[in-house]
């Protein structure tokens, strides 16, 4: 099959949608063994020239689409590409939870990270988190105790090294009061990550709250907190990047 060809079927495996990770893992089954070389290179060139004649389209940073799977007008990417902004975007969601979750995977893959997530059956803007991630279990980095804690946050993105370890570990806190998820970060102040609560900016007062109780008061300089409105702006700025970069390096 030539690599066109393959690439549709990996996508119409996927229900019409598959993230450029998904793509990767999906060639062995059409190509066994593997082409010598950078492979990858050659997948992505083919991919990005049919996504210009229209055989495919970008749905995501890093994820497309059979054209019958067009983005929804409301998703993020959508908005991003109509130069709307990311506080419209998120006014018209009903779970902004699961899109901030997607957002900061779509980011994490875009910066070169090893994505993780504990939600993978959520989905944002109609793609399945898990299907974005990049891993889809935790390294064996460490203690299971401790893995089986990494486990369970919502967003971590991993270095992308032979033995990788969390770099930034992400907790959503859309309606809870931080307490459990600043516990859950404590257990892992041993590690060198950045620990990130992620809420809306109405809720940080509340979380400088939380940080003024013990445990949390001696250490709170590992902890921070980001708005759903940031992430959002930071994810549309590297919509943008994205795609002038593909742009600008088009044949």
């Amino acid at each position: 099959m030539r690599w066109a060809e393959i690439i549709e079927a990996i996508l119409r495996e996927n229900k019409g949608v598959a993230s450029l990770e998904s793509l990767y893992q999906g060639v062995s089954k059409y190509r066994s063994p593997l082409p010598a070389g950078d492979w990858q290179k050659t997948l992505r060139g083919v991919l990005y020239r049919e996504v210009r004649r229209g055989r495919f389209i970008k749905v995501g940073l890093g994820v497309y689409a059979l054209p019958e799977r067009p983005p929804a007008k409301t998703s993020a990417y959508t908005y991003a590409l109509e130069g709307k902004s990311a506080k419209a975007y998120l006014s018209q969601l009903s779970d902004p939870h699961s899109a901030i979750e997607g957002m900061l995977i779509e980011i994490g893959n875009f910066m070169e990270y090893l994505t993780y997530t504990c939600d993978q059956n959520r989905f944002f803007d109609g793609k399945r988190l898990g299907d974005l991630c990049r891993l889809q279990q935790v390294p064996p980095f460490t203690y299971p105790d401790l893995q089986s804690l990494v486990a369970r946050c919502d967003v971590v993105w991993f270095g992308r090294t032979q033995q990788p370890f969390p770099k930034f570990i992400y907790e959503v806190e859309a309606t809870t009061d931080f307490t459990n998820s600043l516990l859950k970060m404590y257990q892992l102040l041993d590690f060198n990550a950045r620990f990130i609560l992620v809420a809306p900016e109405k809720r940080r007062a509340l979380f400088e709250q939380r940080l003024q109780q013990a445990p949390f008061a001696q250490v709170r300089q590992r902890f921070a907190f980001r708005p759903f409105e940031q992430v959002a702006r930071f994810y549309f700025s590297c919509v943008e990047h994205y795609e002038l970069r593909a742009d600008f390096l088009s044949d």
